[in-house]
């Protein structure tokens, strides 16, 4: 994004809304993927973490009648649009405010069978993303799983270099696919929202393989890498059951 922005307000919340079918490769995929791993339990109990406009909150509780999914945010506005995404499905779509980066949230009154994230936990630091993986692993009931959706560093100039020539293409091809011209891929350069090649305070990702560290450091089991392209993964783990 642009570089006088600092934080995620609620303008880059439209913004996001309006364009992150384009910038988010192959997002749909993304989706199916996780939606596809989640565990096998009825009902199934879902923790949303940056629930964003509810896109994935949609397609789990299309994919899974019996699953309620609690989607956090700290937009009002990307949780307000969730909600209205959402209504078919009722009370099992359950809209809470909050803060990533505080501990506040992370005593629920209830087990997630599945903690999912997309696009956030890259917000906190080497520290915070460890200390959010020990509690995750703390409030999550035995046998669940975790899956997160994020961007990652790469490990050295050259793979960061590739990786954000990667997403641009991605793009690219993406604002001719749906627009037939590169109106949103010529925003996206402008305004600098390729933060592998315009790094920004408020994103910090970390190598892929420092997450599969914490989270085998927090006790997390069966840790893998499901899916990556363009400096964006889809990895995570299970906790043991009991």
């Amino acid at each position: 994004m642009s570089e006088n922005t600092n934080q995620w307000d609620e303008e880059t919340s439209e913004t996001f809304i309006d364009y992150g079918r384009y910038m988010v490769p192959e997002r749909e995929r993304q989706m199916a993927i996780m939606v596809a791993l989640l565990p096998e339990r009825t009902p199934l109990s879902v923790l949303e973490l940056c629930c964003g406009e509810g896109l994935l909150a949609d397609e789990i509780l299309r994919a899974r009648p019996e699953a309620i999914v609690h989607g956090y945010d700290g937009s009002a506005r990307m949780l307000a649009a969730a909600a209205t995404r959402t209504a078919w499905a009722g009370p099992r779509f359950i809209p809470q405010e909050f803060d990533l980066g505080s501990p506040d949230w992370r005593q629920p009154d209830f087990r997630p069978d599945a903690v999912v994230s997309s696009l956030a936990i890259h917000h906190l630091d080497g520290p915070g993303k460890a200390a959010l993986y020990r509690d995750l692993f703390q409030l999550m009931a035995p046998g669940g799983q975790l899956l997160i959706a994020d961007l990652i560093e790469a490990p050295g100039a050259a793979a960061q270099a590739l990786a954000a020539a990667q997403w641009d293409e991605a793009v690219k091809a993406r604002s001719l696919a749906i627009d037939g011209h590169t109106a949103v891929y010529d925003f996206f350069e402008r305004d600098a929202w390729n933060i592998l090649r315009h790094p920004d305070p408020m994103d910090m990702p970390s190598p892929i393989h420092d997450h599969l560290r914490w989270l085998a450091d927090a006790g997390f089991t069966a840790i893998d890498v499901y899916w990556l392209k363009a400096g964006h993964a889809i990895y995570g783990g299970q906790k043991p059951a009991m």
